[in-house]
């Protein structure tokens, strides 16, 4: 209580960090298990906890893209497994939080990945994670634009399968007036690993923070990369062939280590005009095409 008490901006309070919470989740006989501060919400919405145990195959409890237009569809499906929020406040005398991080844990499933190809190649989970990355681009460009991948760091751990982590953070150079300082908070990143050839797990985070923005990154990043930190994934049975038969196919395969962010063009666009039938985004000018999936 003394925390909440003398909590500030330069040094905010936030519930739970010192209580986290043992995450554990079957998926289809893989284990994760992490640690977590518990959800938090002023407003007193609640999370989604997760389930004890994940049938991945499951088809029915997927949400697919196949009702956006066609040229924003990726061809992936979305299972949520966990959605958190984790709320950093300052003096007593505000009520409100001053900030906020949104964390999920996903699995997507991606269905338009061509045969022959496999997440447990690192070469080919590089191009699947590029394409995620135009298609939360350019491809919306009604939510602005973004600068990605920062902090791109792909890596292998024991028994060998590809871990990737990146950043992402908004990009106001094009826009007529600088935003307010708060703004350039809006960043965010995931750590993701395969599950099986066309599965991955996705643990992602979003972050709405104040100013000054170092102070309030310092306490945001400390806390994420806690979490981060903490998972484990033991692989089950299935995973662990589909990952030594990649290994024999591709005994060779590479990914990039380290990449710079993309010099993707945005499209030129419009609203629709949903009266005359239109989409909701009227392209004008194309941008850059997305990349393409190379077995």
């Amino acid at each position: 209580m003394l925390k909440r008490l003398f909590a500030s901006r330069k040094h905010p309070y936030i519930p739970g960090i010192n209580r986290p919470e043992k995450i554990e989740i079957d998926l289809s006989g893989s284990k994760l298990t992490m640690l977590m501060p518990p959800h938090s919400n002023y407003e007193g919405f609640a999370g989604k906890e997760p389930p004890e145990r994940v049938n991945i195959y499951d088809a029915g409890q997927y949400v697919d893209d196949s009702s956006l237009p066609e040229w924003q569809r990726e061809g992936v499906s979305h299972l949520t497994l966990l959605k958190r929020r984790w709320e950093l406040y300052g003096p007593l005398w505000r009520e409100r939080p001053l900030g906020n991080i949104r964390f999920g844990i996903n699995i997507l499933r991606y269905d338009t990945l061509p045969e022959g190809m496999s997440a447990f190649n690192p070469r080919h989970f590089e191009q699947m994670a590029m394409r995620s990355l135009w298609f939360t681009g350019p491809a919306q460009p009604y939510t602005g634009r973004s600068r990605a991948p920062i902090n791109w760091d792909m890596d292998t751990r024991e028994p060998g399968a590809p871990w990737l982590y990146y950043e992402y953070q908004r990009d106001y150079s094009h826009d007529p007036e600088p935003p307010p300082e708060f703004m350039h908070t809006y960043r965010g990143g995931c750590l993701r690993t395969p599950l099986d050839d066309h599965y991955y797990l996705n643990m992602g985070y979003g972050y709405l923070g104040y100013a000054p923005v170092d102070i309030c990154l310092e306490h945001m990043n400390a806390l994420t990369r806690k979490v981060l930190d903490s998972v484990h994934l033991e692989l089950g049975s299935t995973a662990k062939e589909r990952l030594a038969e990649a290994k024999r196919k591709w005994p060779d395969a590479r990914a990039t280590r380290h990449r710079e962010p993309e010099p993707w063009v945005y499209p030129e666009w419009r609203d629709g005009d949903e009266d005359k039938g239109e989409d909701h985004v009227v392209i004008l000018k194309p941008g850059s095409p997305p990349p393409a999936l190379i077995p």
